[in-house]
């Protein structure tokens, strides 16, 4: 995969930031595929059961977003003390932006249109210029980026 053992935690940020929000999507749109098992559950009579049931699997995919976001920090923030704060931004942000657009395709219908193959080029170029980005350890302890 070419990734270096230093940057594998910002690399895992950014595709468990992507999950957290297409799980969020899941849990709050309204073209979420459990809008339809809520509607299914809350035509019939308001039964307190039924109505537990339809908002459930929307509770728990909320829930499970919000695991995956505080996972997706912890390592973002270890990813960033382990390849600097440059590099691992910029990783983050590369893995978060191509997850994000798969799960779009994916999961949304979402379309990928040439503005957004440009942009991902720059991520990209980003990331790679960034990636040359070498942290230097002071006499004093302090770990800089130049």
């Amino acid at each position: 995969f070419g990734v270096s053992m230093m940057l594998r935690f910002a690399l895992i940020s950014g595709i468990l930031g992507a999950t957290a929000s297409c799980i969020g999507k899941v849990a709050l749109s309204k073209e979420s595929p459990l809008q339809q098992l809520q509607d299914f559950f809350l035509q019939e009579e308001n039964s307190w059961y039924l109505v537990g049931a339809a908002y459930a699997p929307r509770v728990v995919c909320f829930l499970l977003m919000l695991s995956l976001n505080a996972t997706s920090m912890g390592l973002f923030l270890k990813g960033m003390s382990e390849s600097g704060s440059v590099a691992g931004t910029g990783l983050a942000t590369a893995a978060n932006f191509s997850c994000s657009a798969l799960y779009g395709l994916l999961f949304w219908d979402e379309a990928i249109n040439t503005t957004w193959c440009i942009g991902f080029c720059f991520v990209l170029i980003g990331v790679i210029l960034l990636s040359q980005v070498q942290s230097v350890r002071h006499s004093d302890g302090v770990k800089k980026e130049r």
